[in-house]
């Protein structure tokens, strides 16, 4: 069975006009659609025809149920079963991620609203009234100063006895003393209280000041007319008003009182104490606009520096229990009082839009978030889909390059950004490994040519020792004692250094070396070596060949100075464990360029340091140490232009190093018969 259909068009009358041999469903809607145009007084109807057997469809005027009841038999006869259609990755993943984003989007929305409405509420108020409280306690505290001020100059207090002293006084002497003394006692007044403006005494009789000159401004009787708060124990406790005795840009607080003093004067007592109105900051951190507003016991308006609330105007009743709060509305103001155990109200009061203004800003910053996030989520969720497959594939087929060694670089790319930081780091680790593998190259390379040039610095030694030999005898024969001495010294230098005494070397033996090269040095110049040397078992202690001299030889050549002097101190330090050493000299010194340049990595650049020679054996120095006690040593370069240079080795004190060699070996030996056991068992 070839799966063919034979699609035929007939008139109503049941005459065939036409037949189509059609193989795939595609073909027949196509077919359908032409046949479709046909006149309304045919209709379509259709044959299927099969090798072993033919089926005729009844007459259907629709080519949509046409065509779908030719498909249903065209694939029941094919033995293809119809599958149900499935949503796709992409559908699924952004009906579900929509509605779960709607869902929490509505849901903190809503919260948030019910939140902020409560929460703006409350904070605002209790902002209020922690300012209410500050201010409270601040203009009670200055009634109270301004009160005992008062009592102190008034009759029977410390200044009012001087005051009575000085009204009693006859004679111009008498006076001009007493008038001395009350105005140090006033004066002093400004020591006790630093926010103190003045305090003075006014003679209504004679309208003016009885000590004048006290303050930076004369009373002139107007203290009379003030705003008056609270009245109590002939104390008047005026509100808040422009200062009368110091600048008039101040805002004070003020009381005044009439007394009557041993000899019959009449004098009124004014003080003024500066008012501190200031919202703090940890308060009113969204800076508010607050505005104060004092009243007096019955709830009328003395000072206010609010532009709608005026003096005079009646704004709390007098029913308000001292210690309460009260809140009220009034002319666009939300304004909240607070009467003090003194009788007087303090009241702040902020514009009622701050609120209404906060709220419209969160309405907008909610819609603008909600928008935001709603295109972001819907951006994400076009590329959540095209993370499956295909940078996956990528990643596969770098894995397998990778793995048949194949490193060329590879620039695919996919719309996911974690993808492409992999792939990223996959090229990254190719470049990698091709860098690891070129720098294994240059450094055998390097290496070859180090064991050769060691080889060439080491050509026949026997030959050059036997030579010294020779010129030690000669000399000997010739009677001259100093040239055989140093001829001995440099062979036994040299028998050192180029390694005919063995590997291992410790510090006893180093400085005898150095000791050596020291003689033979002082042979060619003129120096003084100090050596203070302590004696102990840490100068058995195994080392670094060549530890000393290296510095030794630059403390020669480079820092011998006016002193022409050279210190080197070796010691023990116990209770660290270190052997500490110190080498000194008093030459020109170092800046911190080339500081800098000594404390750089021991690296042998052939190109670099065949014409430069600096720093290369403090550099060896510090690579042979770090190397020989694994990181456990440290080297300083302490120097200045001028001063010379000191150059201090600590050096652990550990256990002999044989017995580390011989555990080592031993762990080896364990480690390759363990090898072997395992290359056994997997042949």
């Amino acid at each position: 069975m070839d799966g063919r259909i034979k699609l035929c068009n007939f008139h109503h009358k049941g005459k065939q006009d036409s037949c189509f041999t059609l193989f795939r469903p595609c073909d027949i809607l196509y077919k359908i659609r032409q046949l479709s145009r046909i006149s309304d007084d045919r209709c379509l109807s259709g044959v299927l025809y099969t090798e072993n057997t033919d089926c005729a469809l009844a007459g259907y005027c629709r080519c949509a149920v046409f065509f779908s009841d030719a498909v249903k038999e065209r694939n029941r006869y094919m033995g293809i079963a119809r599958e149900k259609k499935k949503k796709t990755l992409k559908a699924k993943m952004l009906g579900i991620l929509t509605m779960c984003a709607m869902t929490s989007l509505l849901a903190a929305v809503i919260v948030s609203y019910m939140e902020l409405r409560m929460i703006q509420n409350d904070s605002i108020e209790d902002n209020m009234k922690m300012y209410l409280d500050q201010i409270t306690k601040n203009t009670d505290e200055a009634y109270y100063d301004m009160i005992s001020i008062v009592n102190y100059m008034g009759p029977g207090g410390l200044i009012g006895n001087v005051t009575d002293s000085y009204l009693d006084a006859v004679d111009n002497f008498d006076r001009f003393v007493e008038q001395k003394s009350l105005r140090q006692e006033l004066s002093g007044l400004g020591y006790v209280n630093t926010k103190l403006v003045g305090a003075t005494y006014y003679d209504k009789e004679e309208k003016k000041e009885l000590i004048s000159g006290m303050n930076v401004r004369t009373l002139d009787g107007r203290q009379n007319a003030l705003p008056k708060v609270v009245k109590c124990a002939g104390n008047v406790m005026q509100a808040a008003h422009a200062s009368f005795l110091g600048s008039s840009e101040k805002t004070v607080f003020s009381v005044m009182r009439e007394v009557v003093f041993g000899n019959g004067k009449k004098l009124e007592i004014y003080a003024e104490i500066e008012a501190d109105m200031k919202t703090p900051e940890e308060i009113n951190k969204e800076g508010y606009p607050y505005t104060y507003i004092q009243t007096d016991e019955r709830g009328g308006v003395q000072y206010s520096v609010n532009p709608v609330i005026i003096q005079g105007q009646k704004l709390f009743s007098a029913s308000l229990s001292k210690g309460e709060y009260e809140v009220q509305t009034r002319e666009g103001y939300k304004i909240m009082a607070y009467r003090s155990h003194m009788g007087y109200i303090n009241a702040v009061a902020l514009p009622d839009n701050i609120y209404h203004k906060e709220r419209n800003q969160w309405k907008m910053m909610m819609t603008l978030i909600i928008v935001v996030t709603f295109l972001s989520f819907s951006m994400s969720v076009l590329y959540l889909y095209r993370m499956i497959c295909r940078p996956l594939s990528q990643f596969r087929r770098q894995m397998v390059q990778i793995g048949d060694g194949t490193l060329q670089a590879v620039h695919e790319e996919s719309d996911i950004a974690e993808f492409d930081s992999l792939m990223r780091e996959v090229e990254q680790m190719k470049r990698q490994i091709e860098n690891l593998i070129s720098n294994m190259v240059e450094k055998e390379k390097n290496i070859q040519k180090i064991e050769f040039e060691k080889l060439l610095y080491q050509i026949n030694p026997h030959f050059l020792l036997n030579t010294l030999n020779s010129i030690q005898w000669m000399a000997q024969m010739s009677h001259q004692r100093e040239i055989s001495e140093f001829v001995q010294r440099l062979k036994k230098l040299l028998s050192y250094n180029l390694g005919k005494e063995g590997c291992q070397t410790t510090l006893r033996r180093e400085l005898e070396i150095v000791k050596e090269y020291i003689a033979l040095q002082q042979m060619r110049y003129d120096f003084i070596i100090e050596m203070n040397i302590e004696d102990g078992s840490y100068l058995d202690q195994p080392t670094v060949r060549m530890l000393f001299q290296p510095l030794v030889e630059n403390a020669i050549r480079y820092g011998l100075g006016d002193d022409e002097k050279i210190s080197i101190q070796v010691f023990e330090d116990v209770a660290r464990h270190l052997a500490v050493v110190t080498i000194s000299d008093s030459g020109k010194g170092l800046n911190q360029e080339e500081i800098d340049e000594i404390n750089q990595p021991f690296d042998y650049d052939w190109e670099y340091w065949k014409n430069e020679n600096r720093g290369i054996g403090l550099r060896y120095v510090k690579a042979m140490l770090e190397s020989f006690y694994d990181g456990q040593t440290s080297l300083f370069v302490n120097s200045k232009k001028g001063f010379g240079t000191k150059i201090t080795i600590l050096l652990p004190v550990r256990e002999p190093e044989e017995k580390k060699e011989k555990d080592k070996e031993v762990t080896l030996e364990e480690n390759k018969v363990g090898q072997t056991d395992e290359r056994i068992d997997c042949r």
